[in-house]
């Protein structure tokens, strides 16, 4: 049996309507609550969750540094996901920047979404249309 995702170590147990602990669903939530945590707040590890981006914004350096941080936080705290590949896409009016995220969840590829709100930090994770 493989690592407890961060979400796991902290919920008691599965919700309802969920697709047990190692669905796309349960993923995506903790995909979400990892990523959305900024680093030195919300856990014991100093190094936990991603970096402030707010003196870099609208350089070329934000998005180099905050792609590799999105695949090395999924890596390291999304441990049912192998073979991540997470790529920009582009960017929109709304200040997102799209990501794309690849990966193999119990042996099925799934590609999902990640939007990056440049003005707050917020990140969200969707699948695929």
């Amino acid at each position: 049996m493989g690592r407890a995702s961060f979400l796991e170590k902290f919920s008691g147990g599965r919700r309802p309507g969920s697709t047990g602990r190692h669905g796309l669903e349960h993923v995506l939530l903790n995909l979400e609550a990892v990523l959305n945590t900024r680093e030195g707040y919300g856990f014991f590890r100093r190094d936990f969750g991603l970096g402030d981006y707010t003196e870099k914004y609208g350089t070329r350096e934000l998005v180099e540094t905050l792609t590799a941080e999105l695949r090395e936080e999924i890596a390291r705290h999304e441990p049912r996901l192998t073979e991540v590949v997470v790529t920009l896409r582009g960017r929109d009016a709304g200040l997102w920047l799209h990501f794309g995220l690849s990966a193999v969840l119990g042996g099925t590829h799934h590609k999902l979404r990640l939007l990056f709100d440049t003005q707050s930090g917020r990140v969200r994770v969707e699948p695929e249309p």
